[in-house]
């Protein structure tokens, strides 16, 4: 690997937290991934989740549709802690369930 690419790499493993073994097969998963809904919300997700941990002073919010009854709810992210209320089931909610067990663990 080119020493600059691995820099680079290094350097987005350590504003996402993570070992750069970790970034680097998280990326190529994804790379390697037919892309769905739930791969693109988990980018998404993880993008916003840089984002507010690189600025701890802002907060993201925005509105998430849960579902074909026009349920939509309010959603937020700061300092790397999400908010959206609980909806069992939901693919979005499951995913931000999944990221908390993840950091908690």
């Amino acid at each position: 690997m080119p020493f600059s690419l691995f820099e680079k790499l290094k350097a987005e493993a350590g504003r996402a937290g993570r070992s750069v073994n970790a970034e680097l097969v998280g990326r190529l998963e994804r790379s390697l991934t037919d892309s769905s809904n739930d791969i693109d919300m988990r980018i998404i997700f993880e993008a916003l989740e840089r984002l507010s941990k690189r600025n701890p002073d802002l907060r993201y919010s925005f509105g998430v549709n849960l579902g074909p009854q026009n349920d939509v709810r309010p959603s937020e992210i700061e300092r790397g802690n999400w908010t959206l209320a609980a909806d069992p089931g939901n693919p979005v909610a499951d995913l931000i369930a999944q990221k908390e067990a993840g950091d908690s663990a």
